[in-house]
């Protein structure tokens, strides 16, 4: 038996675009925070990304109620770097890609996600909580 997809844990890839030598890194950003610290890794040198984003792709795979603090703290490390990340965040079946740029207001990250993800899935809905 398959748990609810409101369940279902979140797989994100973060790409962090290349735009100048960085204070810290991003995976250094998200493991400041010891929540993040064993779900969120290095994916190594993936090759063949994006054009203008760096080699320095972060996996990360986390109860769903952890993605509005990892939204502020992705949010946070652009605000801090002036640049952007691309997230790739998949819940089951269902996939969207968010642009976090200079732009983007942290709080509304998640809402923004879900929106995404319901016009494909109705029972696909992530849900906040611990």
């Amino acid at each position: 038996m398959t748990a609810p997809r409101s369940t279902a844990p979140a797989r994100l890839v973060l790409a962090p675009r290349a735009a100048g030598p960085q204070r810290m890194t991003l995976l250094a950003w998200l493991h400041r925070d010891p929540r993040y610290r064993a779900l969120v890794r290095d994916a190594g040198q993936s090759g063949g990304g994006r054009a203008g984003f760096s080699d320095a792709v972060i996996i990360a795979v986390v109860a769903q109620g952890l993605l509005p603090g990892l939204f502020n703290l992705v949010q946070s490390w652009v605000d801090q770097q002036r640049t952007e990340v691309s997230i790739r965040l998949q819940v089951g079946d269902s996939e969207v890609e968010i642009q976090v740029n200079g732009r983007t207001d942290a709080a509304k990250l998640f809402d923004e996600a879900q929106r995404a993800l319901r016009p494909t899935d109705p029972g696909n809905e992530i849900t906040p909580g611990g």
